[in-house]
This record gives structure tokens, sequence and C-alpha cells, in this order.
């Protein structure tokens, strides 16, 4: 599963003004622990209630990854946003079917084990 330690409690602070225009900017950045970190920040948003849902497209365009913990973070994103959002969950069906392809087979797992649960 996903481990979360007390070096991971930075990214439960609280929303302020701007910060999903900052979190859609970093979701976007070409480095990518920057990345990594944006997508661990919506994921802790999302864990303490906040609506992050308007990061769908954002987070979705990070799918398309090497790292296997930045790719399980999406997929916790999708799974827990992709019933509202349909429409933008369609945009992730073609990196679900490359993921079952994988030579890995943690990512071939997670691909199966998400796509049943959206």
């Amino acid at each position: 599963g996903l481990q979360l330690n007390m070096a991971d409690s930075k990214y439960f602070t609280t929303t302020k003004k701007g910060e999903i225009a900052e979190l859609r900017s970093d979701l976007a950045s070409d480095k990518k622990e920057k990345k990594k970190d944006a997508v661990k920040k919506v994921i802790a948003s999302m864990t303490v209630g906040k609506d992050v849902s308007s990061l769908f497209p954002d987070v979705i365009n990070c799918m398309q990854t090497e790292n296997t913990e930045l790719k399980k973070l999406v997929y916790l994103y999708l799974t827990n946003y992709a019933k509202a959002q349909p429409d933008h969950a369609i945009m992730a069906v073609n990196t679900f079917v490359k993921d079952c392809d994988d030579p890995n087979p943690l990512i071939r797992a997670l691909a199966v084990r998400t796509m049943g649960c959206i």
C-alpha cells in the first residue's frame, strides 16, 4: 500500500487562496519531484475532504510516467473522482490499456484494479 510518514505531513497544510492554481502549475512541471509533490498535495487535500476535482485533467496528465509511486497516487485520485467525472475519466483509458501490457506486474495489477474500481 501507500506509505505516509512524518515528512509527508507537509502535504496536509491548509488551503490558501490560489493553491489550486499553484497545484495546477506544479502538476504541469517538467521536474519529476515537483510533479510528484504536487500529486501528493492533491491526494492529501482529497484525503481531508477538500474538493480537488477541478484538477482532474491535470492529474490525468501525470499518468504517463515510469515512476511507480506517482502512478499509484494518480490511480488513487482517479478511483476517487472518476465516477463523478466520467467524461474526463475516459481520457485515462489509453494509459490503462498500455499499463496492462507493462513488463512490471505491479503496474499491470494496478491498472486492472483501478479500472475495476471506476
